[in-house]
């Protein structure tokens, strides 16, 4: 699990870090709550009065917590992950020296074959709330003169590196697949974390794999996220360009003078 703990310059912990891949879903309500992660940042603060929990969200565009739907578990699985992070922090931590760099960038995503008049004209019958939103607005979109994009035109891709540390924060609900590959082909050789639903949350982010699946994350749900199509299969090869792109940036100005 990737932890950052940062301490004044005479130890005394300021902040906690900490990131894990799984929806923040454990909880189907529609009330304020920050499901286990709040708790398990509710559980880091009581333990380290004067410190504060800070979570981010990693490629869990394709995990949820199981079982879920009661409170007790959200507590539960938030108590277990606190105590993660803890075991963690009362390790033996590798120091972060040198300097730092960041980058950002933005995309513009291919979306696969758009529909015609047609189809969205059906859609706009449909009993379905979400077809029947999405066909209400590209109709209206096409009756005052207007073109469906197909391109998503500013997908955010951002790499920090913290020392040794190299950070990647991908906009929208990302599949694990991105974590296994970037880390595959980028963190050989140094530590790399990667984080979704960060600057922009647009839609899933599937892998090529996950899109010819099918289903949920890779077809169905673009229509509540109001898309006009699904990504084409150009998507997973773009972003992880660009993330390779930013990453040698980040690398090579630690190499400078």
């Amino acid at each position: 699990m990737p932890v950052l703990r940062v301490t004044t310059p005479d130890g005394k912990l300021r902040a906690i870090t900490f990131g894990y891949a799984c929806h923040n879903t454990t909880l189907q309500f529609y009330q304020w709550c920050g499901d286990y992660a709040g708790f398990a940042q509710k559980y880091l603060e009581e333990k380290h009065p004067g410190a504060t929990a800070m979570f981010w969200m990693g490629c869990g565009g394709d995990a949820n917590p199981l079982p879920r739907s009661k409170v007790e578990l959200c507590q539960k699985y938030g108590r277990e992950l606190a105590d993660a992070v803890e075991g963690i922090l009362t390790d033996r931590l590798t120091p972060i020296t040198g300097d730092s760099a960041a980058k950002y960038a933005t995309i513009a995503l291919p979306f696969d074959k758009l529909p015609g008049r047609d189809k969205w004209e059906a859609d706009q019958r449909s009993k379905q709330h979400a077809l029947r939103n999405r066909a209400e607005r590209y109709l209206k979109l096409l009756d005052d003169g207007g073109k469906i994009d197909d391109h998503y035109r500013h997908y955010p891709v951002q790499v920090w590196r913290l020392g040794e540390l190299t950070w990647v924060a991908l906009g929208g609900e990302v599949v694990v697949d991105y974590d296994l590959r970037l880390k595959r082909e980028l963190g050989r050789d140094a530590p790399l974390w990667i984080g979704g639903y960060a600057n922009d949350v647009m839609a899933y982010i599937p892998s090529l794999c996950v899109l010819k699946e099918g289903g949920y994350e890779g077809d169905t749900s673009m229509i509540p996220y109001g898309m006009p199509a699904k990504w084409g299969p150009a998507i997973e090869e773009k972003i992880v360009a660009k993330v390779h792109e930013l990453v040698k940036e980040v690398r090579s100005d630690s190499a400078r003078p």
